[in-house]
Order: structure tokens, then C-alpha cells, then sequence
């Protein structure tokens, strides 16, 4: 991703984040395997500067600046709820220094809170003695929990460490006496299939399959066919998709039409500008179909899909025609007529004449 598109996903990464439903669902799906869900109506955002205000910290929280920042509840469902902050660091790029961001990132938040709770101690001069004074807090002081969590948005596999330990050279028997600072990685490139059914429908699904599928535009039109996230989507995602997949075709038609369902046919006008002259395969409906995509596209959706949507009678004559050109037998062309368009004998002889073939 170049560094004018990087500059770009910030931005459109931080208003996607934004939205609730988005980060309620991603929060979710990055504490399932804990056993706690947010909160239904608990989420609020929190401004992420807010701790460049702590004197002392300004220059360090630069270094580790959160994108979007949310409190909110998380209950299990035996549990009793947990108010915990929950900060989003969104990656265009397979960071090598992630899981060190996010220690720094808690660390400047635990000392923030010392400065905040020593602070407010001082005023109503409730610290006396010297243990006290020196650790600016009192039994029964707690902080809120902070988690940091990183969304990565590329279109390449994750490369970088998940934790801390994956930074080092530390055995793994010496690992319990380490930091682990785990990163909380989500990446949309490195879902499986398991992983993207565990999703709950909404934006967070919609954007996981748009860069799951994105070298696989028969896939993504299937499942924009038979998936319900796509039906009403935040206008932010539509940016982020575009930027980390190419795909500038995908937009709503209007500023408030957010269903992008309704963008099918842009795929398939899409399918048919770059499909191929071959794998041809015939359409279903209306005569028109998406042929069958052998080749892997490059990139962001610049390489070659080698398929074509064709249905009609006119069609199977251009191949036929194609085909002779290439000086390719009767016979193949009969054979490949029957196997590739389903025809029986009678249909594919219809569509040979004047020729005469012997089948």
C-alpha cells in the first residue's frame, strides 16, 4: 500500500472504528473465545487525546497515539458486567513493532490514571503516610482495564508479532516470566472460513469478506448475494473497501444508499470488462452469469480473472467461431460445446451447421 493510500485508510480506518456497530461487533469477535460480549447500549466513545493533557505524558503519548478509543460493558453470562476501555490501533501494514505499541500504550494509560488518582488524593489531602505519598494511591483504588486491539486492514497476509515475546530472541521456557502484551490482532486477510461464519451480520462481516474475497470476485458476489450484512452498511465502509482492495467500482449509488447488494451489478459489469476469452461459462439467469474465474488476481484486483459472462445463442456462435479461428478441430469444438454449455447432441449439432460433425 503506498503512502498516499496509508495516509488514506487512517483516516477512513478512524471513521469506520467510529461507528458503534462496527466496534461493538469487532470487540466481540476479539474477546469470543473469552466468553464475555459487550454490553447491549453500553458503548461510548472516549476522545483519544484525553491523556495528552496528563503533564509529562504529551510527548510520549505521541509515540503510541490510540485511533479510536471506547468504554463500554462486557458481561459473560454467568457474570456480573465489566467496565473496561477498549482502544482500536487500525494497521495498513503488517507492523513490526506492534505488540511494543501496545504495551507502551497501556503503560502510558497506567500512568495517567497514578497521575489522576494521586491528583485528586492531594486535594482532598487524604495521603499521609510514606507509603501513600509515594505510590499516589489507596487501598481499594482500581483501574479501569485497558485493551488495546489491532484491526489490520491490508490486503497481504499479517508478517509482524502478535505479542511481545515474538519480538525477542526469548526461549520459550522463560516465557511466564515475561510480558506477553499481546496485540489482539484481527486480521481480515487471515480469516478462515470458521472464523468469518463466527462473525455476527453487520459492517464488521460485510468489510471481512470484501478483503477476504477481494482476489475472488465470483466469491464476493455470491456472498453479497446471500449474506444480510451487506443490506445496510455505514458509508465509511465503502472507503476502506475501496482502499484496501482497488475495488473503486464499489460505491453507493446514492449518499444515503448504504445497501450494497445493490452494487451487484457493478460486479458483474466488472466480471465482464476483465474476464477472458476463456473458461466461458453459460448464464442462468437472464441469460447471464458469471463464467468461471481460473486465474488468481494480482494484486488489488489489477490482474487477470480468466472467465467471462456470456449466455445467449449468439455467444455460443462467437465461441464456435473463436474457436475456429484458432484452427481447433470439429470435433473439439463439438465436444467442448456439450461439455462447457451443457447441449446435447442435438443442440450442439443446431449450433455447428453448416459443419458436419461426426459425434
Amino acid at each position: 500500500m503506498s503512502r498516499h493510500n496509508m495516509r488514506d485508510m487512517d483516516s477512513a480506518s478512524k471513521l469506520l472504528m467510529a461507528h458503534e456497530k462496527m466496534a461493538m461487533h469487532t470487540i466481540d469477535f476479539i474477546l469470543r473465545k473469552s466468553g464475555y460480549a459487550v454490553v447491549e447500549g453500553s458503548m461510548q466513545r472516549r476522545p483519544a487525546e484525553a491523556i495528552a493533557k496528563i503533564p509529562g505524558l504529551k510527548r510520549l503519548y505521541k509515540k503510541v497515539c490510540n485511533d479510536v478509543v471506547w468504554e463500554l460493558e462486557v458481561a459473560a453470562a454467568d457474570g456480573p458486567p465489566v467496565r473496561l476501555l477498549a482502544a482500536f490501533e487500525n494497521q495498513s501494514y503488517p507492523s513490526l513493532v506492534m505488540p511494543f505499541r501496545g504495551l507502551m500504550s497501556v503503560t502510558v494509560r497506567m500512568a495517567a490514571w497514578r497521575q489522576e488518582t494521586e491528583d485528586m488524593h492531594n486535594d482532598r489531602q487524604e495521603l499521609h503516610s510514606h507509603q501513600e505519598v509515594m505510590d499516589g494511591v489507596l487501598p481499594g483504588d482500581k483501574m479501569t482495564p485497558f485493551i488495546p486491539m489491532t484491526v489490520y486492514f491490508g490486503n497481504d497476509a499479517w508478517t509482524g508479532p502478535t505479542n511481545l515475546p515474538g519480538m525477542t530472541t526469548l526461549p520459550e521456557g522463560l516465557r511466564g516470566y515475561f510480558a506477553e502484551s499481546p496485540c489482539n490482532l484481527l486480521s481480515f486477510r487471515d480469516l478462515t472460513e470458521q472464523e468469518l461464519s463466527e462473525m455476527r451480520p453487520g459492517p464488521l462481516r460485510a468489510v471481512a469478506k470484501c478483503i477476504r474475497y477481494a482476489d475472488d470476485p465470483t466469491r464476493l458476489l455470491h456472498e453479497m448475494e446471500t449474506d444480510p450484512s451487506f443490506q445496510s452498511l455505514p458509508s465509511a465502509v465503502y472507503g476502506v473497501v475501496k482502499i484496501a482492495t482497488g475495488m473503486d467500482w464499489l460505491k453507493p449509488k446514492k449518499k444515503e444508499d448504504n445497501n450494497m447488494q445493490k452494487q451487484m451489478s457493478a460486479v458483474e459489469r466488472f466480471l465482464r470488462a476483465e474476464g477472458k476469452t476463456e473458461g466461458i461459462a453459460i448464464g442462468e439467469a437472464k441469460g447471464i452469469a458469471i463464467g468461471e474465474a481460473k486465474g488468481k488476481i494480482e494484486g488489488k484486483i489489477e490482474g487477470k480473472i480468466e472467465g467471462k459472462i456470456e449466455g445467449t445463442e449468439n455467444t455460443i456462435r462467437s465461441f464456435i467461431e473463436r474457436k475456429r479461428s484458432r484452427h481447433v478441430s470439429e470435433e473439439d469444438i463439438f465436444e467442448e460445446l456439450r461439455l462447457d454449455f451443457g447441449l446435447d447432441i442435438q443442440s450442439a449439432r443446431r449450433y455447428m451447421e453448416p459443419s458436419l460433425v461426426n459425434a
